[in-house]
């Protein structure tokens, strides 16, 4: 019994087309496992910088000459801290929100005076667990803009009510 080559055409044409249907969702899965790469690298990135922001801060909280400290008005501050003869650097440069560079960091302010900062991204983070010493308070938040990195000083803590956010101005 021989085949048709009519029947042939077909069966090579459903072939080619549930090949091109797995290549199809091949691709998507790729896609797919890129981006979230993408936000997992993002993410870390945040993290670091959120870190980096956190530790100028409390620099130059500690740096403060004479008995009163006070932290910086504006985040220019940590990159320039003209307090001293020698211009101090507490932070090597304005880094960038790494989920949106073009969006301003939030500042998170006592009085006048940054406490911390947070992204303004809405989008809900990978990481649920697992954060480092010092940022376990990040475990279980919904969103990118709850992750506030802070440097609150000890003789502060319960001596002012509780930071409000306010949105930051671009440097």
């Amino acid at each position: 019994m021989t085949r048709s080559p009519r029947r042939l055409r077909g069966i090579v044409l459903m072939s080619l087309m549930v090949l091109l249907a797995l290549a199809g969702l091949a691709v998507l899965q790729f896609a797919e496992s890129a981006a979230t790469a993408r936000q997992r690298e993002r993410e870390t990135q945040l993290l670091w910088v959120g870190q980096q922001y956190a530790q100028a801060l409390e620099s130059y909280y500690r740096a403060s000459p004479g008995p009163v400290k006070h932290l910086p008005v504006t985040l220019d501050e940590l990159v320039r801290d003209s307090r001293f003869p020698n211009p101090v650097r507490h932070l090597r440069k304005l880094y960038p929100d790494p989920l949106q560079p073009e969006v301003p960091w939030a500042l998170v302010k006592r009085g006048n005076q940054i406490i911390g900062v947070s992204s303004q991204s809405d989008a809900a983070p990978l990481r649920r667990t697992g954060f480092p010493p010092g940022l376990e308070a990040f475990a279980g938040v919904g969103q990118y803009s709850g992750w506030r990195f802070l440097f609150i000083p000890r003789a502060a803590v319960g001596a002012a009510p509780a930071p409000a956010l306010t949105p930051a101005v671009k440097p």
